[in-house]
């Protein structure tokens, strides 16, 4: 029973840290960075975009709420105006109602927030 007990141990100890080290790095896409503004992760994690025309206009930051995450974009809806973006490595998408298609919004990319260009 002893043995058995090793094998099965030893067994685990071989296979649990290949499991670990094949999980998925952290994503880190927080920063989008546009000509003229910026799309950002707050602490609590929610999203604000803020920019000179929305910032004159509205007096305050855009806020969205994070609704899906893939490998390829980040989509963020903003419940009060009923939009959605969805943020790509080189670009991004509007939708103004729910079920409407798709239209280009920016040209942009991902930033590190503290980095310097």
């Amino acid at each position: 029973m002893r043995l058995v007990v090793c094998v099965v141990a030893l067994a685990l100890a071989a296979v649990v840290p290949m499991h670990i080290g094949a999980q998925e790095p952290t994503d880190t896409r927080s920063y989008w960075v546009y000509e003229g503004g910026w799309f950002a992760k707050s602490k609590d994690g929610s999203w604000y975009e803020l920019n000179e025309l929305t910032y004159r206009k509205l007096g305050k930051a855009s806020k969205f709420k994070e609704v899906k995450r893939t490998k390829e974009s980040i989509e963020l809806y903003d419940e009060e105006r009923k939009v959605s973006i969805c943020l790509y490595d080189d670009s991004s998408q509007v939708r103004v109602r729910p079920g409407a298609d798709w239209e280009k919004l920016y040209t942009g990319r991902w930033k590190t927030p503290d980095s310097a260009d």
